[in-house]
Parts: C-alpha cells; sequence; structure tokens
C-alpha cells in the first residue's frame, strides 16, 4: 500500500488536533481515565508534527507487536505526585497501575496502597519515586518500576508522573466532574497547602465534608476528595482512598468521552498545555500511534479495578496486614498476611486471570 493512496477518514484526522503538541496524552487519557479512540493523525500534516509515515502506520497495526510486554501484557504504572511547590514534592499519593491484556483488549486498573512495605528499600512504596530522585542522576522512575516488581511481581514497562496541578487544571477545565460519594465524611486534619510549619499546629488543618449522595466537584475538592487521610471510621484508611481514585477517573471519562470536550479546539489546546508542563515519561514518542490503536480496540471495554485491603475480601480472603510499628521503624506500613509476598503475587495474579 502506498502512502500516497491512504485517505483517513474524517474522524482518523481529528487525531492531528489531539497530538499537534505532546502526543503523551494518548497514554495518560487512555489509561488514567479510560479514554476511547482519539483518532490518528492525516498524513498530509507529518512533517508539522514530528511523526514518520513508518510510525504513523503502527496505527494499522498489531499494538502487542510494537510495546513491550511480558506473555502478551503490557503494564503502565502511574504515579501521582504532590508537585513543586509543596511539602515532599516527589513523594506519591497515588500509584495505579494498568495492566492491559492485548489477546483480550482488556486494560486492568490496580490501586496500589501507598503504605505497601518494600522490603528492599526498608520504607513504604510511596517513598520509592522520592529515593529515586535523590540519585545522580535521578533514577526515581527506575525505583518506582523496581519497587512494583518486588512487591507485585508485575513488571512495569512504562510510567507516567502526574502532579496535583495536572489532576486540577484538567478537572477545572472540564467544568467539574460529577461522583456518587457512598459514605460520605469529614477530615478535621485536611493539610493546608503552604502552612505545613504554621504555629499554632491547628493553623496546618482544614475540615473537610463531604456528604452522602451525588456531589459537583471542581478541580480543588475533587483532589481534597481523593487526597483525604484523617476521617473517622473506614474512609479514613488507605483502601477507601484507592476506591474514591478509581471513583473519580470514572468520572472524568464520562467528561472526556463527551463531543463538547473532544470537539472544542481551545480546550484540547489548554489541555495539552497542561501536560506539556507537568507530565514526565519515559514513554517514546513512536509508540503514540499504537496507543490510539489500543484506544480504538477498548473504547467499548470496561476497565476491570483491583484493590487491596486488611479486610476479608468477597471469598473471605484476607491479604495485607498491619504489623505492629515497632517492627518497622515506627511507621503504620502494609505487609501480606503471613509476611508471604509469594501469596500476594498470586493472589493478583489470579485476580487479573479472573480466578478470584
Amino acid at each position: 500500500m502506498k502512502l500516497a493512496h491512504i485517505r483517513p477518514a474524517r474522524v482518523l484526522i481529528r487525531f492531528v488536533s489531539f497530538v499537534r503538541r505532546h502526543l503523551v496524552i494518548i497514554f495518560t487519557s487512555l489509561f488514567i481515565v479510560g479514554l476511547g479512540f482519539l483518532g490518528a493523525q492525516g498524513l498530509s500534516l507529518l512533517s508539522r508534527f514530528h511523526l514518520n509515515p513508518q510510525d504513523l502506520l503502527s496505527f494499522f497495526g498489531t499494538p502487542v507487536e510494537n510495546l513491550d510486554n511480558t506473555n502478551g501484557i503490557t503494564n503502565f504504572l502511574i504515579l501521582g505526585i504532590r508537585g513543586e511547590g509543596t511539602d515532599s514534592p516527589n513523594l506519591a499519593d497515588t500509584i495505579i497501575v494498568i495492566s492491559y491484556n492485548h489477546e483480550t483488549k482488556t486494560p486492568t486498573m490496580i490501586s496500589v496502597p501507598r503504605d505497601l512495605w518494600v522490603p528492599s528499600l526498608q520504607a513504604k512504596i510511596n517513598t520509592a519515586y522520592y529515593y529515586g530522585e535523590q540519585k545522580d542522576p535521578p533514577a526515581g522512575i527506575q525505583m518506582s518500576e523496581a519497587a512494583i516488581l518486588e512487591d507485585l511481581g508485575i513488571p512495569i514497562h512504562y510510567t507516567a508522573i502526574i502532579n496535583f496541578t495536572i489532576f486540577k487544571e484538567t478537572i477545572d477545565l472540564l467544568g467539574g466532574i460529577d461522583v456518587d460519594i457512598n459514605p460520605g465524611f469529614s477530615d478535621t486534619e485536611f493539610p493546608i497547602l503552604g502552612k505545613e510549619n504554621a504555629i499554632p499546629i491547628s493553623d496546618r488543618y482544614e475540615t473537610i465534608t463531604f456528604a452522602t449522595g451525588s456531589a459537583h466537584l471542581n478541580g480543588e475538592m475533587a483532589l481534597k476528595f481523593v487526597r483525604s487521610r484523617h476521617s473517622t471510621g473506614d474512609e479514613g484508611t488507605d483502601f477507601a482512598r484507592s476506591r474514591r481514585q478509581q471513583s473519580v477517573i470514572s468520572a472524568l471519562r464520562q467528561k472526556i468521552l463527551t463531543p463538547a470536550f473532544l470537539l472544542d479546539k481551545n480546550k484540547l489546546d489548554v489541555f495539552f498545555e497542561i501536560l506539556n508542563r507537568n507530565l514526565i515519561t519515559n514513554l517514546g514518542s513512536e509508540l503514540y500511534p499504537t496507543l490510539a490503536k489500543i484506544a480504538l480496540d477498548t473504547r467499548n471495554n470496561p476497565v476491570k479495578s483491583v484493590t487491596f485491603s486488611d479486610q476479608p475480601d468477597e471469598n473471605g480472603i484476607t491479604i495485607l496486614y498491619n504489623p505492629p510499628v515497632n517492627q518497622f521503624k515506627g511507621e503504620w506500613v502494609l505487609i501480606p498476611k503471613d509476611n508471604n509476598w509469594s501469596a500476594l503475587k498470586k493472589y493478583l495474579d489470579n485476580l487479573l486471570k479472573g480466578k478470584q
């Protein structure tokens, strides 16, 4: 097939406006908010947007041939860090693995507890990126990927680092999101940005409340909703945070997959500008058309979800355990029950294969 004879359909040409600034948006949009098809770029504009014809043709190929994978599975790590201007900017508040099965064309979202212990680091998994960035040269991504492999047995093929700014500004650009809150909760110790060292100590915190029911959240409130850690009862746990993060991701997906956003050039330009300023990834640009292909293949497929807990699951299995703090440098951490890391890896493997 000669390149000159290719005539992309109108929906494929729309891809031009999506990738003009930074093609990595395909990655973040698909695997953070479960976006559907974004289209493909017109050949006549290849030189303008720095793609090779060979790279573009990968859109029409088989993704498993282009993406790194292990036994037909490609794993993407998403780290949500606090970012510059915050206390501990390189600590991960959100850790999500997207495991894509090329055979079934099914993405699975795995929420990783930030307090999960990493034996080789002698620290919690949310510190892996931080410690890696302290090295010269920085190795935050590599250390984070190694921590996931050590704890969960999942090899990570690609990673994206997202900060608070991307999260808040994108939601505000969308005009807010709608989420169902159940149960509601209050947090009397939510940290106020910029007041980490305020005196008296009470000035460092504010009280936030989310009532049970449907709520419309702007970027700031959505960030507070997913970050809250000090409410009473179950909503103060890391497991509840994981569930809330997944509900926000679902709400983002619903809002982005609308013509009002996808066909609004001005909003898309702002979206790309937000990502260009803040996103860090080790994904090569030559793979972006392949990710567009995955977006097309999965646009009608639901995203499966996996969360961990220290409570029995629906099958009565308790997989995580909170040991006494004096055994772990005085820190509240999570380890597999009976300290059996092989059992944790097998448990996750069974979930991914649909055996639980």
